[in-house]
């Protein structure tokens, strides 16, 4: 063993950018479960379900505006940096504006159809202002997302991170603070509003990695929605089941039930951030490696990604286990029905963030298609067990439910990623696969 490996200095060194990607997810983490918690204590379980499915319902949406395109830009921004130059600003504003008018077109939607929607979610009765917080919601969480993945992609990691995760319950929780609390409208109405300031700054500061030059990375839009349609399936299944099971349970169970789990899936993305912290980092790294056929490097990547999400994740997941009813008790004695949810969502969470970056990395390496396919069936598992679940197990039943489609599609990529690639990705190795995989080494991008 190289003892040199385990020195304390040597691992800041070599995983800073992952560390510091983590702290400012942790802190975000810290931020939001603060919000959720005072409004828990003031209001009660409804209060809490009420913000949760509005806010939820945004990011929602935001992924289904701009899912695929931010992690397209990702891997297609971060050539600049491996070439030295800026990125064309032209580029940058015209990924901007595709993404924004994808997002005018949700807004539509929703003034047009949007109330059937939240009457189902809330269980009819629809909270006054929903459908325009929602709207402002969705559009500001767009542009952070999109934005802040271009901020990772020139290796602007801090901000990038704070943009997407931590700038805006920062804004919340001081404006709490402040005294802005009469009620959760209130609150909802400085989460709006937030989003957006947050987004502005983050677009400024985007400028500062563009140039006019005739030197700057030219980005065709074409290329960017090649790869980004395929992706765009990955990203909303990401992201749907945290929304999906939320507004399941509350369209089958009732708002109060709402607020119930979703205490304990705040507490639970303590763990879902190393993975998102994780992936934050070494997505670029991956297309930086894959772009140019180095395989074997970016499944070196993929296992130190995988080694430090198992180091970070079990101590995590230990805690929750056994702490889960003093937990949920800060929240108050109305949510200790809380605790056999919180243990299952978190056991859920760890196993599938000890899976690794499985699909990740068949994105990053050409086979988006792949992942879109095992996307896709994960999904319609998700979207047809969920109500059922919700149906005949009540609460305990669909979060039994959401943690095992999770896992399951990690599984799914792992063993795609070894027979397509040849990476395996818990391991961190590289074996070229026999010819009858239908592996194909990835070409660059441009």
């Amino acid at each position: 063993m190289n003892l040199a490996r385990l020195n304390p200095r040597v691992l800041v060194t070599r995983h800073f950018q992952s560390l510091l990607s983590l702290a400012i997810r942790g802190l975000s983490v810290f931020v939001g479960f603060a919000v959720t918690l005072l409004i828990g204590r003031m209001f009660g379980p409804e209060a809490n379900g009420h913000y949760a499915l509005i806010t939820q319902t945004g990011m929602f949406l935001s992924v289904v505006a701009v899912g695929g395109i931010d992690l397209a830009v990702t891997r297609t921004f971060s050539a600049a940096t491996a070439r030295r130059v800026p990125i064309e600003r032209r580029s940058l504003l015209r990924i901007t504006g595709y993404s924004m008018g994808f997002a005018a077109l949700l807004m539509g939607l929703l003034l047009l159809a949007g109330e059937p929607l939240i009457r189902l979610m809330f269980n009819g009765e629809v909270p006054e202002g929903a459908i325009l917080v929602l709207i402002i919601v969705m559009i500001s969480r767009a542009l952070t997302r999109l934005l802040g993945a271009i901020l990772r992609s020139q290796k602007d990691y801090a901000w990038g991170q704070s943009v997407e995760v931590l700038l805006i319950p920062t804004l919340v929780l001081t404006a709490m603070a402040l005294g802005f609390r009469r009620d959760v409208e209130q609150i909802l109405w400085i989460t709006a509003f937030a989003g957006l300031s947050v987004g502005v700054g983050a677009f400024l500061a985007s400028l500062r990695h563009t140039s006019n030059d005739p030197e700057a990375l030219h980005l065709p839009m074409k290329d960017t929605l090649k790869i980004a349609v395929p992706l765009w399936g990955v990203a909303v299944f990401l992201n749907i089941s945290d929304w999906y099971g939320l507004a399941t349970t509350s369209a089958v169970l009732g708002v109060h039930e709402a607020g119930l789990y979703r205490v304990a899936a705040q507490v639970a993305t303590a763990l879902s951030i190393i993975t998102l912290g994780l992936s934050s980092v070494f997505s670029p790294q991956f297309g930086a490696a894959a772009s140019t056929g180095d395989l074997a490097k970016v499944a070196r990547l993929a296992g130190t990604a995988t080694r430090l999400s198992v180091v970070l994740a079990l101590p995590v997941v230990i805690l929750i286990f056994v702490f889960a009813r003093p937990i949920v008790l800060l929240f108050g004695p109305e949510f200790a029905p809380a605790e056999t949810i919180l243990r299952i969502v978190a056991v859920g969470q760890a196993a599938f963030t000890v899976t690794g970056p499985s699909g990740l990395v068949l994105a990053m390496t050409g086979h988006q298609r792949t992942n879109l396919t095992i996307t896709l069936c994960s999904t319609v598992a998700l979207l047809v067990l969920a109500p059922l679940s919700a149906h005949f197990g009540g609460l305990i039943g669909i979060s039994a439910v959401m943690a095992l489609v999770l896992v399951a599609r990690n599984i799914a990529s792992l063993v795609a990623a070894a027979r397509l690639t040849g990476i395996h990705v818990m391991r961190g190795r590289y074996r070229p696969p026999s010819a009858d995989a239908g592996v194909s080494t990835p070409t660059p991008p441009f």
